[in-house]
């Protein structure tokens, strides 16, 4: 999701000055302001080989996002606005399509029904939604539908009734992060640096499994 920084801040700003009562109003609004339009691809500093961005998908990188469009991944303040941004959509699809399993993060979500066709003619009526209101586009390549009975897969799980796994590709990728490591560890006793690159990196996993 590229979230066009206008609209998020037409839409933030006059929520403040209405629903924020405290006397440093102004300087929120401000601070905002300055978070939102910071543009992290000027001055930045690159960690690591600039060759490991080569397979990055042009769709995932701010270098090559439409002028005042897209939010660093990562930053708290950059969930907050997302959620903030799909707000209006999550009224649009609980309120005015009346969908009672809808579940949403950030940029991705799912629908539960139980007429195929029904979803089907959803998918128009999203798009629409989407493109009109927030100039969001849905991936034509990440819509699917999936019988309940084979589970769906919603943020690197694979939810089926009564239980959630870790998806294959999610498990993949973390034994890869751990293959990363070992040469490090075999070759010499790893920096602090290295050492809390991969505590970070085992946590994230760990995390998601719980």
């Amino acid at each position: 999701m590229s979230i066009n920084k206008n609209i998020l801040f037409a839409k933030l700003e006059p929520f403040i000055k209405v629903k924020y009562h405290s006397p440093d109003k102004d300087l929120i609004i401000k601070l905002c302001k300055q978070i939102i339009y910071n543009d992290p691809t000027k001055n930045c500093i690159i960690k690591g080989k600039r060759s490991d961005w080569y397979a990055l998908p042009e769709t995932k990188s701010l270098f090559h996002s439409k002028p005042n469009c897209g939010l660093p991944i990562g930053n708290l303040t950059s969930q907050v606005f997302a959620n903030f941004y799909m707000d209006s959509f999550d009224h649009f699809v609980k309120h005015d399509l009346k969908i009672r399993y809808y579940g949403r993060y950030v940029d991705d979500f799912v629908i539960v029904h139980e007429d195929k066709e029904y979803l089907k003619k959803l998918i128009t009526k999203l798009s629409n939604f989407l493109q009109s209101e927030l100039k969001l586009t849905i991936h034509p390549k990440k819509i699917y539908l999936q019988h309940y009975s084979k589970g769906v897969t919603f943020l690197g799980t694979v939810i089926l009734l009564n239980r959630i796994y870790i998806a294959n590709r999610t498990k993949g990728n973390f034994y890869n992060a751990i293959e990363k490591h070992n040469p490090i560890a075999r070759d010499h006793k790893p920096t602090n640096e290295e050492q809390q690159t991969f505590q970070s990196s085992m946590n994230s996993y760990l995390g998601i499994m719980k």
